[in-house]
């Protein structure tokens, strides 16, 4: 699915009618959209509605809503905030509202509609549309306020009042929506913070734009999916053995932090990799080695408790020129001197991609000349903290501009950036952007990011592209997250149940691919 800034929104419609729809048509068909959207999830909200109408083109949309709703809701009222609609579209979807029984109309200010809008159980926002930009205007905040205090539910046209298309600051108040129908495609301010908090559950209409006309377009950013795992779906010939699906070293775990290590190599054992070579301390091998009978270990020697550099480097060199295909780094190996010494010396030695998660990302930020010396391609896996570090910035920056830097990031450095979070980001070098639309807040604990590393070094292991990787990887992490609250509940559920819940879910996509 694409994600579109104003522009390119403009653009595409343009497209549309350039190839025989009319602006008029996509009107009509995204007000009834959002209507049928509305009779479906919100039917018990039916005796009262409020549609909110601007003077452009999104209030227009409004009074197609209304018509659609009159004899569905016990009763309908438009509001006109802005008086006589100022588009021709507009004029002409009012004027079919205005003969259609069952729908009041009301001319904004009005004594009676702080009353209305609290009776009203379901309001449409149709004020704003993509073309807002800066602040609300100062006689329509009365009708936000009202709106945000109501009991009602609250659904959205394209995008909540108050909020721009391309940008996720909010100047001043909006809407604070249950649900946005949003048409066509998302839009890029519904990806990004804080905006993307005020639109509720989102919903993307299909108003009739043909599908050559979406890829001849211009976009933002697009959305993951199951096309990106593909390759990994796709049936195992016959005449194959562990060789055939690759060897994922990995360098995780110190001491304390074994949890990590296990995590993700059981993550990535799921995800099909034929071997998993786990390079971890002598100290914490009995730890890892009751969790884990699938991998095979490399037990790096300890003096006074630190990892011996030289004989490590020794036996991670035998490990690069045998048969790896690709690396996992990072996940609980800690912050020591000597942890940072062996991420420097894999960047520069690996010939095979690597996934930099957790302490990985913490040693690059601590001498980020390292990444200069990397020899293959590289997928790097930040929380908005560890982003931080690696920007020397703060967190709230990072959240107020995750695409934006994250999509620097993958440019200057040439590699793959997975900017985890709420609608994670995956950023390529060549400038293309991902953004994944699975999760939940459930997944927010301990372990979650060792098992996407996991996840995406299996993928990388198993000759996926890192730009493929990194995209699969988050989708299935995400959805695998979405199975375990359905099942345990955001409360209830824990990072090892998201690797449980993998084999189940590569059955259920193998059968609908």
């Amino acid at each position: 699915m694409l994600i579109l800034n104003c522009e390119q929104t403009r653009k595409l419609e343009q497209s549309a009618v350039d190839n025989g729809c009319t602006y008029l048509g996509l009107m009509e068909r995204a007000g009834r959209e959002a209507a049928a959207f509305i009779q479906q999830a919100l039917s018990q909200f039916r005796r009262k509605t409020v549609i909110l109408c601007g003077s452009g083109n999104n209030g227009g949309d409004g009074f197609v809503v209304a018509r659609c709703l009159a004899g569905w809701s016990g009763d309908v009222l438009v509001v006109m905030l802005s008086g006589q609609p100022r588009t021709g579209d507009a004029l002409t979807m009012y004027q079919k509202a205005r003969e259609t029984a069952g729908v009041r109309f009301s001319r904004y200010p009005d004594d009676r509609l702080e009353k209305e809008i609290q009776e009203a159980d379901l309001i449409v926002d149709g004020i704003y549309g993509i073309g807002f930009h800066g602040a609300v205007k100062e006689e329509y905040l009365p009708v936000i306020r009202w709106t945000n205090r109501s009991a009602a539910k609250v659904v959205s046209l394209d995008l909540p009042s108050g909020v721009a298309c391309d940008f996720g600051k909010i100047e001043g108040e909006a809407v604070q929506a249950d649900y946005t129908v949003t048409f066509s495609a998302l839009k890029l301010s519904q990806v990004q913070y804080p905006a993307m908090e005020y639109c509720g559950e989102i919903h993307v209409a299909n108003v009739g734009i043909p599908e050559k006309v979406y890829r001849e377009s211009g976009f933002e950013a697009e959305t993951t999916g199951l096309w990106a795992l593909k390759r990994i779906l796709a049936p195992r010939k016959l005449n194959t053995n562990k060789g055939s699906f690759g060897y994922l070293l990995s360098l995780c775990g110190s001491r304390g932090m074994a949890g990590a290590a296990v995590m993700s190599a059981q993550a990535a054992s799921r995800c099909g990799v034929g071997l998993i070579d786990l390079a971890l301390p002598e100290s914490v091998y009995p730890a890892a080695a009751s969790a884990i009978r699938e991998s095979v270990f490399t037990l790096l020697p300890e003096q006074e408790n630190e990892i011996s550099i030289s004989e490590a480097e020794a036996l991670l060199s035998g490990k690069l020129a045998h048969r790896t295909t690709a690396c996992l780094v990072g996940c609980g190996l800690g912050t020591s001197r000597e942890a940072q010494k062996l991420v420097e010396y894999l960047l520069a030695r690996s010939k095979a991609p690597m996934v930099i998660d957790a302490d990985g990302l913490n040693a690059i930020a601590a001498e980020p000349e390292m990444l200069s010396k990397a020899q293959a391609p590289l997928v790097l896996t930040p929380h908005p903290g560890e982003m931080a570090r690696l920007l020397k910035t703060t967190v709230q920056d990072v959240q107020r501009h995750r695409l934006e830097y994250a999509k620097e990031f993958a440019v200057k450095q040439r590699l793959v950036l997975v900017l985890k979070g709420n609608k994670t980001v995956v950023a390529c070098p060549d400038g293309k952007v991902y953004i994944n639309t699975t999760g939940n807040p459930g997944m927010a604990k301990a372990g979650s990011g060792d098992v996407l590393a996991g996840i995406i070094g299996a993928f990388l292991a198993q000759g996926m592209a890192p730009e493929q990787a990194a995209a699969g990887g988050v989708y299935l992490h995400g959805l695998a997250g979405d199975r375990c609250a359905e099942r345990l509940s955001q409360i209830g559920m824990t990072a090892p149940d998201l690797i449980e819940e993998l084999p189940a879910l590569f059955l259920e996509l193998t059968a609908t691919k």
